[in-house]
């Protein structure tokens, strides 16, 4: 691995290089007390042998997909191929969600095998886009070959294994949860494996349930000869990438991708998307609404609901990449008394008429076409967010990072932070989704939606520096806000926004 003829990392940590001597089956030496060590394996990682499976879980950029390259590499010299007849084509197995993911760590072993003088010599033939062979120092040939999770099953069971790599496995599944899963590929690879194999599995934590996350919970730092687990924050494998700063800064943008990409720590599996000091740190003390200002755009969402839910309206502007919250209403009916859609655009059109280039509502497509043409009577627009669910997802994520940066303001309506306090992020095997829980009251989260269409588009743009009146640019600007309220006053139909 640190042979610049062949892997060449030559500025490996402690951590790393404990690391390959374990899977290697050497001796740790001086490394065995090393604090790293002690603090990813374990105070007893020299378990005197190679072991049957290692599983490496840590942060990301920290050399997980080459290091698994190397060892497939070694495995193809060193597996026992004595007993296989002729013909026979004992198969290292690259398993990950998809074929592009395992594409990683093949093109980790291709380019660096072809790089090498001396490995390229053990290469037979040509690489394929998913396979290459190469010559054992028997003879025998040896393929390393590329299986997408979805056709797992079928191919870990045709060869012999002289080895298996499951990367990105902390997100596979469990028997129980899926027909192509991390527990039966890893029991077709088992039934397999050659004297001299090895069942190596990667990647970065993920949600706090799964195989992988249940044999971290239980063999973390209990290192055997049948599986060693490592948990290796970024620090300990790449400190010249995972720096302090960078650390510190990722911690406070983003601590949840902090948690599992840097600190090689398992998600919570549902946690509020916003904390309750954030919000209060976003939230202006006065005026409760804040009136239309001149040269300012603004944009108005809503969350219609008639019965147990509130119908809400959001008004947002910005000044420079501030994005301010002018006012937060809502409109109250119950299942005895449902609300008039009516009723309340007739109020939504008489609140947004103050405020110049506003000429209609973004919301979601709940009702849209009979809410379109109620809006119609009071010369209002009704747009529906143009978002799939991934999309939206991304949105609320981003909305999460706006507001912990300070570049959100909020107006201090009580119900606006109990709703925002209430909704969940949560982290599935698979994904992460957003939830907007029900309330015995009915409510479910109504500000929060309507907060989302009123900011979307200016999520991830950044707004141009104020400039000072009577310059060019200030004209030039101003020219340009008169042209796009003009288009809008006279009925050229509004872009929807992406």
């Amino acid at each position: 691995m640190m042979s610049p003829a062949a892997f060449g990392i030559t500025t490996a940590t402690p951590l790393q290089r404990a690391i390959w001597r374990i899977a290697d089956g050497e001796p740790l030496g001086e490394l065995a007390g090393h604090p790293h060590v002690v603090q990813a394996i374990g105070a007893d990682a020299d378990i005197g042998g190679r072991p049957d499976e290692l599983d490496i879980i840590a942060a990301i950029r920290t050399a997980k997909s080459l290091t698994a390259a190397g060892l497939s590499f070694r495995w193809s010299q060193i597996c026992d191929v004595s007993q296989l007849g002729p013909g026979e084509v004992p198969r290292i197995s690259v398993v990950s969600l998809s074929k592009d993911l395992a594409d990683v760590v093949f093109g980790h072993v291709v380019g660096n095998i072809l790089a090498s003088p001396v490995l390229r010599s053990k290469v037979v033939g040509l690489p394929s886009s998913d396979a290459v062979i190469l010559r054992h120092p028997a003879g025998k040939h040896v393929e390393i070959k590329v299986v997408a999770g979805s056709r797992a099953g079928a191919s870990l069971t045709a060869r012999w294994c002289a080895g298996a790599i499951f990367d990105e496995a902390p997100k596979m599944v469990g028997a129980d949860e899926g027909v192509i899963n991390y527990d039966d590929a890893r029991t077709a690879v088992r039934g397999r494996m050659l004297p001299g194999s090895q069942i190596v599995s990667i990647g970065s934590p993920w949600a706090p349930f799964g195989p992988i996350y249940e044999r971290a919970a239980a063999h973390w730092k209990y290192p055997t000869r049948r599986l060693v687990v490592v948990r290796a924050p970024g620090w300990l494998m790449n400190p010249v990438w995972w720096t302090r700063e960078r650390c510190e800064e990722l911690k406070k943008s983003d601590p949840d991708t902090y948690a599992t990409e840097c600190a090689a720590e398992f998600a919570s599996p549902e946690e509020s998307l916003f904390s309750s000091i954030e919000i209060d740190r976003a939230t202006r003390e006065a005026p409760l609404e804040r009136g239309p200002e001149e040269r300012h755009e603004y944009i108005a969402a809503i969350d219609p609901g008639t019965r147990g839910n509130a119908w809400t309206l959001v008004v947002a502007t910005r000044k420079g990449n501030k994005k301010i919250v002018a006012l937060a209403r809502e409109w109250r009916g119950s299942r005895v008394e449902p609300l008039s859609p009516r009723a309340v655009f007739r109020e939504i059109a008489t609140i947004l008429a103050p405020y110049e280039g506003v000429r209609g509502v973004w919301s979601d497509r709940w009702s849209g076409d009979a809410l379109r043409d109620i809006a119609g009577e009071f010369k209002l627009q009704l747009w529906e967010l143009p978002l799939t669910e991934v999309e939206k997802t991304q949105k609320w994520l981003l909305l999460r990072t706006k507001l912990s940066e300070g570049e959100i303001e909020l107006p201090p309506e009580p119900m606006l932070r109990s709703d925002l306090q209430r909704v969940k992020r949560r982290t599935t095997q698979a994904t992460v989704q957003i939830v907007l829980p029900k309330t015995s009251d009915g409510r479910h989260c109504d500000f929060a939606p309507a907060l989302l269409g009123a900011l979307s588009q200016w999520l991830d743009d950044v707004s141009p520096a104020p400039v000072e009146d009577g310059t060019p640019e200030a004209v030039a600007r101003e020219v340009a806000r008169m042209r796009k309220a003009a288009e809008q006053r006279f009925g050229r139909k509004r872009r929807p926004y992406t």
